[in-house]
């Protein structure tokens, strides 16, 4: 397996998000719908603060994540549950529009290195995907 370093898996993660989300919404919205759950979220992991989510629609060879921190020094427990709720907030932030299997698509989007990476700091998209499901049903049947 190849060393992946925070970095890479965040940036990865985020990258993968948006351009899931544009294919749902649109680039504009996914680019602002990451950066308003990244400022949303910064309170409770300060090192969010440092990636800026660029809208990058109108500027040539513009990386969208820019990254001015050294996210290696981050304990991957804690890049971990950062990584959970960016996705799971980004999910419902977008709500219908997401679609069932939102994070299935992530999960097989960003690849099995960075899958792996992810488990080891405790964020199993598989496992969310189920955890997603199994909400969902619930309120199906509650419903009925």
């Amino acid at each position: 397996m190849t060393a992946l370093d925070n970095s890479d898996v965040i940036k990865n993660v985020l990258k993968n998000l948006i351009n899931i989300s544009g294919r749902k919404t649109s680039r504009g919205q996914a680019i602002e719908t990451i950066d308003t759950v990244m400022r949303k979220l910064e309170n409770r992991y300060n090192f969010l603060k440092d990636i800026k989510i660029v809208d990058n629609r109108y500027i040539e060879n513009e990386e969208v994540i820019d990254i001015t921190h050294d996210f290696d020094k981050v304990r991957s427990s804690d890049m971990g549950k950062a990584l959970n709720d960016i996705i799971l907030t980004t999910h419902y932030s977008l709500g219908e529009k997401a679609g069932h299997f939102f994070i299935k698509e992530l999960q097989r989007n960003i690849g099995g290195d960075y899958n792996s990476v992810m488990k080891e700091m405790g964020v199993d998209l598989g496992l969310m995907q189920l955890e997603k499901e199994v909400k969902d049903l619930g309120k199906t049947i509650t419903h009925k």
